[in-house]
């Protein structure tokens, strides 16, 4: 499980990573939402997606289409504000 979230940096990062990590249940990711979409609400959001996101279920852009949103690639994995934090927050930024 730890190489799914970190793949792109040394075992040990993935372990400490790992270690800090509590479980969450994975239904919400695949059961109905009751809920309006983000652009419904009005709330500003962006969707920020790993381009080697390999820890999601599904694709990444269902989970954003489900939300209403298109996602924002940036580089890394599903961990990338600790792998690439200057692109997550470039991305963050530039909306």
């Amino acid at each position: 499980m730890q190489e799914m979230l970190m793949q792109d940096v040394d075992v040990s990062t993935q372990r400490l990573v790992a270690d800090l990590l509590t479980p969450q249940p994975g239904n919400y990711f695949l059961d109905a939402l009751d809920v309006p979409t983000v652009p419904e609400l009005g709330i500003p959001a962006l969707y920020i997606l790993g381009e080697d996101d390999r820890a999601l279920p599904r694709p990444g852009a269902e989970f954003a289409a489900r939300l209403g949103l298109e996602p924002v690639m940036v580089p890394g994995t599903h961990e990338g504000m600790l792998t690439h934090p200057d692109e997550v927050a470039t991305a963050i930024l530039s909306r």
